[in-house]
C-alpha cells in the first residue's frame, strides 16, 4: 500500500494513479489550520501595516553612520 499526503498528491496525481493499480493508496487528510488568536491577528495587521513603508534601497548601515556622525 501506498500512502502519500494529500498535497503530494495533487502535485504528481498521474504517477500515484499508475501505481494505485498495483497496490493500494491510502491519501491521508489534509490538516486544517489552526484558528487565529485576536491578537495574533492584530499583530499580523500591524505587520502588513508596516511593510512597505521605508524604501527597499536605503542602506540602513550607511544611515545609521551618519546619525551618528552628526551627533
Amino acid at each position: 500500500m501506498v500512502v502519500v499526503k494529500y498535497s503530494d498528491f495533487f502535485e504528481n496525481m498521474n504517477k500515484y494513479l499508475s501505481a494505485a493499480s498495483s497496490c493500494g493508496l491510502k491519501i491521508l487528510p489534509q490538516k486544517k489550520e489552526r484558528a487565529k488568536s485576536k491578537s495574533h491577528l492584530r499583530f499580523m495587521r500591524a505587520i502588513e501595516a508596516a511593510s512597505g513603508v521605508l524604501p527597499s534601497e536605503l542602506d540602513f548601515d550607511k544611515e545609521k553612520t551618519g546619525a551618528i556622525l552628526k551627533a
